[in-house]
């Protein structure tokens, strides 16, 4: 019996631990390593990765004119990640950063190269669309690790919130 009870207990330990490592996020910034990233990882556990600008159109009016008015609402650039299955995994305001960079000696070959960097609002949800975790980046730390800024907060599965951490 001991030894049933230990063989529920350390999965158990083992999946509760794991929540709490979430917050330790890795961010490729070239979109293109990114997806190669998603389509050569094992277990395959992510599907794909795209950069998005979403613009949305809406027509209002205003107490001056009968007519509608056209306003354009725009929203950051962000990166989207997504499961297998195509559900939203993650979603990552970004900057992009252009770098040039030489490749050669006798005849250089010059690639312009763009990087997402992270800048704005970090979403991540469950597979079921429940929020997992959510928070705001400013780039990158000196050692390289995402800077984390303001109030950071992580829900477990069923929408419990687990933790909630500040930074500066």
């Amino acid at each position: 019996m001991k030894d049933m009870i230990r063989l529920l207990l350390v999965p158990s330990l083992i999946t509760l631990g794991m929540p709490l490592q979430a917050q330790d996020i890795q961010y490729e910034p070239v979109l293109e390593n990114a997806r190669f990233g998603y389509a050569t990882q094992e277990p395959r556990i992510y599907g794909h990765c795209i950069d998005s600008l979403v613009v949305d159109t809406v027509y209002g009016s205003t107490p001056f004119h009968s007519e509608p008015v056209m306003q354009v609402h725009r929203y950051p650039f962000a990166r989207y990640e997504f499961y297998l299955d195509g559900a939203l995994y993650r979603r990552i305001d970004i900057e992009q950063e252009a770098h040039t960079i030489e490749v050669g000696d006798l005849s250089p070959l010059i690639i312009d190269m763009a990087f997402d960097i992270p800048n704005g609002a970090y979403h991540e949800f469950f597979p079921n669309g429940n929020i997992r975790i959510k928070g705001t980046l400013d780039g990158y730390n000196t050692d390289g690790t995402l800077k984390k800024t303001g109030e950071w907060t992580e829900w477990d599965a069923s929408g419990k919130v687990i933790r909630r951490e500040s930074h500066p």
